[in-house]
């Protein structure tokens, strides 16, 4: 999964608006309501967004 359907926004628009506003992830899932409707993606988009900006070690 790569990306919010009912939002429509992808994982990784997400994880550039954080870097380039300078945001935690979480404020930009917020304020673009992915995860929120259906909350199928919640689990992918958080593993998505904390690998990419090096939250969780990745092996």
């Amino acid at each position: 999964m790569e990306k919010c359907h009912c939002a429509q926004v992808t994982f990784e628009k997400i994880v550039e608006t954080a870097k380039q506003e300078g945001k935690d992830y979480r404020e930009v899932v917020q304020a673009c309501g992915a995860a929120e409707t259906c909350t199928a993606c919640k689990d992918y988009l958080v593993a998505y967004c904390e690998q990419q900006l090096q939250l969780l070690p990745t092996g």
